[in-house]
């Protein structure tokens, strides 16, 4: 859609000035197809810019893990496992000769530490009843402190589920998976 205005300017041109016009509108349609969009002249995001007119660079291929000559660092072996598992050679490998009876010529020693599983402990209370005798008034034994009435889980599973939720942003139902 032309403005009247434009149209009467174009209508005083003689044919080879329109062609002329023609000629560098079609020329700069041209170059603004051939423009490549980038994050600098358009709304999209520098990472999705069409890199490949920049040199690659080459990752040097390190060697991984420790130099030669270093000195070996281990963690030193607790004298008093909690468990300890012997690991006899029952039969030799090669000609399946009985091997029990052997004095072992070397002891090699591994330890693993772990976790011990974490299992919950239910503690229920039996609170007991009784009439005095005297004034006939019934008496109830005295809960300890945690342990109260209408209390389902004690302080530490409480503040286990706090901590759980509030600090680590665990959600509830992602907790009660957990048990």
């Amino acid at each position: 859609m032309i403005p009247e205005a434009s149209k009467a300017k174009l209508e005083e041109k003689s044919q080879e000035e329109l062609i002329a016009i023609i000629e560098e509108l079609l020329a700069e349609i041209e170059r603004l197809r051939n423009k490549r969009i980038n994050s600098g002249n358009s709304s999209q995001a520098p990472s999705r810019d069409f890199k490949s007119d920049k040199p690659k660079r080459h990752r040097r291929h390190k060697k991984v893990g420790a130099k030669v000559g270093h000195e070996k660092a281990e963690r030193a072996l607790v004298e008093n496992p909690n468990k300890v598992i012997d690991v006899w050679v029952e039969t030799c490998e090669n000609c399946h000769a009985n091997l029990l009876d052997q004095v072992p010529v070397r002891t090699i020693r591994r330890q693993v530490t772990e976790l011990p599983e974490i299992k919950a402990v239910v503690i229920e209370t039996r609170q007991y009843e009784v009439c005095c005798p005297c004034c006939g008034q019934r008496q109830r034994g005295k809960l300890p402190k945690g342990l109260e009435a209408g209390r389902q889980f004690g302080p530490r599973w409480e503040a286990l589920v706090t901590s759980l939720h509030h600090e680590h942003h665990f959600g509830f139902e992602r907790i009660w998976v957990l048990w």
